[in-house]
């Protein structure tokens, strides 16, 4: 998606009334603690790669939304070395990570080494889930609630591993809008990369906020 792709889709979701909020406000709503505005959307960015502050940034800015970039964290500062078929691409540094929590985003875990939680060992798991959010937390200072499943890849073992290892919520890429109800460790995205023009947006989030959730 490009810089200009982007702004456009803001623009449009904010014409309908949409405002943008985290993850963490998202955890905080389901538990009754935090209200939101009556169109909340979560923009969400996989990966933490440097072009979110270079290029999705100054788009966000312009309606005053943030954000939750999910990085993996054992690649903080390095590149994408876990697609070798797609252009080597710098990801965000620690710096630049703890940039965006002072700024009012969200930062959570994308796993360690960026790999599919479902049908990992025990072991394995925990690394991935645990050691990510150890290796977080303790880069930035704040409690890292969230994390976006790699690929989407997840089962219920998967769910029940990643709630044990302390995440308030997981984000899947099933695509249903999520309600007080919505299991927390199996949130819903919406994926709106490629050739998506604002129209085709605007239907696609209509038809994933008219499909039901399942735990």
């Amino acid at each position: 998606m490009t810089p200009a792709q982007f702004a456009a889709h803001l623009a449009a979701l904010a014409r309908l009334g949409f405002q943008g909020v985290t993850v963490g406000a998202l955890i905080r709503w389901q538990r009754a603690e935090q209200a939101l505005p009556a169109r909340p959307i979560a923009i969400t960015f996989d990966d933490a790669y440097a072009s979110v502050t270079s290029q999705a940034l100054p788009a966000l800015a312009t309606h005053g939304w943030p954000c939750t970039v999910y990085a993996v964290s054992g690649y903080v500062g390095a590149r994408n070395v876990w697609d070798p078929g797609a252009p080597p691409s710098t990801l965000l540094n620690a710096s630049a990570l703890r940039a965006l929590v002072r700024d009012g985003h969200d930062v959570g875990s994308h796993t360690r080494h960026h790999r599919r939680v479902r049908g990992l060992s025990a072991a394995d798991a925990h690394d991935e889930l645990v050691g990510a959010r150890h290796d977080l937390e303790q880069l930035l200072g704040v409690p890292c609630e969230s994390v976006a499943f790699p690929y989407g890849s997840h089962d219920r073992e998967a769910l029940e591993r990643t709630r044990e290892a302390g995440y308030a919520a997981a984000l899947t890429l099933k695509r249903w809008g999520n309600g007080r109800r919505t299991n927390p460790w199996r949130l819903g995205r919406m994926s709106v990369g490629g050739p998506l023009t604002s129209g085709r947006l605007v239907a696609k989030l209509a038809k994933c906020l008219l499909t039901p959730s399942f735990s």
